[in-house]
């Protein structure tokens, strides 16, 4: 079958579904049900997730989110800003499969109490984390909210609860994940997703290990399997999940090497330092700047590339870079890989000596938004993918550095490597770095600490026998 027919008989798929949907009157039964099923669905996921041990690693993280969250909700409720909750009670019928009739006061009267209960629900996840006992309650008993699926469930389905669940996901992760989801019926077979076995993913796994593929890749395309299956548990569409807890290969520890003292003389004394030359087209000035501030800053080079120049901040007499995210369309958005990412990094020295002010300066008359203006994204909305195919190939064309293990995320382990010479202790460098500990909390934002006391530690971090020409005029 063609794409384009594939595509017609989607189309047609949702068209039959969205046709299907159950058309209910609101009244107060109705809004009790809709809140006791969010409720029982919301705890019985949690507790799910706790029993099976599913993102334990990420204990602590989860809990500093979830504290932000209810403190956001609690406000919201105070303010009775009931439209705040809109999407998720859309998010929710629609998953439901229910249409909803009524007038406009009956319709404020569901938003109001499902803000009531939302906020509850974390309240009661919080008093989980903290040891207390939460019994999950049992759905409410009705018909009217049934989601019985006629015949089996499908992986296109599960596939498009998912994507619907958070509509705001980058473009690539859908991609990937439908690009598995396609691969991992290759290999099993075109099975609905209730008749999947533990064997066929343990099946798929060993598949992707005999292609050669890296560990971290095999785990990350279980990963994804997982994360459906646990979509159409959450939705009351499946009762087990045959992909959770798949062993996979462990990754490779020597997977990515730091530059050592010859990589970096021959990078930062190369050329396009010391004469400035240009990496490639449409990088310009970021192909100088990015290398230098991922070795003195530690950042990962997409934080880099999505600056602004209004992240560049003094505060309390330091100069910063200010690291977080913002919303926005694709291609406009920054993007963060977790919520300890976001912090105030005190800008190195170094970074200051080689005319990185005079270079915001500049950037900031000219009238641009970006720190970078000459990088743009691609179709992904990412915008270091330009620059990281130009550095990469002056890194084993011009340079010859053609260790495999060593790529633009050296600079981070490098700079790891930095932080231990300097003899900083751990906490201290995982605020730097934005590196989330699950064993301490504060880490959201730079932690706890100053960014007096995060200057101190920077001004620690030193690279012997380096030295990196100006890259600003006067």
């Amino acid at each position: 079958m063609d794409f384009d027919a594939r595509c017609h008989r989607l189309r047609k798929e949702i068209e039959r579904r969205q046709g299907a949907k159950k058309v209910l009157v609101i009244d107060d039964a109705l809004i009790a049900e809709i809140c006791a099923l969010w409720r029982h669905q919301a705890l019985a996921t949690d507790e799910y997730d706790r029993r099976e041990g599913t993102f334990r690693t990420e204990r602590e993280e989860r809990k500093a989110e979830r504290h932000e969250t209810r403190d956001a909700l609690r406000e919201i409720l105070a303010d009775a800003r009931i439209e705040a909750v809109e999407p998720a009670l859309a998010g929710f019928l629609h998953l439901l499969g229910i249409e909803l009739r009524g007038d406009e006061s009956r319709y404020r009267e569901l938003l109001y109490r499902f803000l009531q209960t939302v906020t509850e629900v974390h309240d009661q996840q919080i008093a989980r984390d903290q040891g207390e006992v939460v019994w999950t309650p049992e759905p409410p008993e009705t018909s009217r909210l049934a989601t019985a699926q006629p015949g089996h469930v499908t992986f296109d389905e599960l596939f498009e609860d998912w994507q619907r669940f958070d509509p705001n996901r980058p473009q690539r992760t859908v991609d990937d994940v439908r690009r598995t989801l396609n691969d991992f019926l290759s290999v099993i077979g075109q099975k609905a997703a209730d008749r999947v076995e533990r064997t066929d993913v343990i099946r798929y796994r060993d598949e992707l290990i005999g292609r050669g593929l890296a560990p971290k890749t095999v785990n990350k395309k279980i990963t994804l399997i997982c994360a459906l299956f646990n979509t159409g548990i959450n939705n009351g569409k499946l009762d087990k999940n045959p992909a959770q807890r798949i062993p996979t290969p462990k990754s490779d520890s020597r997977h990515r090497l730091p530059f050592d003292q010859r990589d970096l003389r021959q990078i930062f004394q190369s050329p396009l330092f010391v004469e400035r030359k240009n990496l490639g087209r449409g990088v310009r000035d970021a192909g100088r700047w990015i290398p230098l501030l991922a070795l003195y800053q530690g950042c990962r080079v997409e934080k880099l590339a999505q600056l602004l120049v209004t992240d560049i901040q003094c505060i309390d007499d330091v100069w910063c870079l200010v690291i977080d995210d913002m919303p926005g369309e694709q291609g406009t958005a920054k993007r963060l890989k977790n919520t300890a990412s976001r912090r105030r990094l005190p800008i190195h020295p170094k970074v200051i000596e080689a005319g990185f002010l005079r270079y915001v300066e500049r950037i900031r008359n000219q009238g641009a938004e970006r720190l970078f203006p000459d990088l743009h994204p691609d179709r992904f909305g990412k915008w270091s993918a330009g620059f990281s195919k130009s550095f990469m190939r002056f890194l084993r064309k011009e340079l010859g550095i053609t260790d495999k293990r060593k790529v633009f995320h050296s600079f981070r382990h490098t700079f790891r490597d930095a932080c231990r010479e300097a003899g900083l202790d751990e906490e201290i460098a995982d605020a730097l770095m934005g590196h989330s500990n699950p064993h301490k909390m504060g880490r959201r934002y730079g932690g706890s600490f100053s960014v007096q006391r995060l200057l101190q530690a920077m001004q620690r971090i030193s690279y012997p026998g380096l030295e990196v020409a100006p890259l600003e005029n006067e």
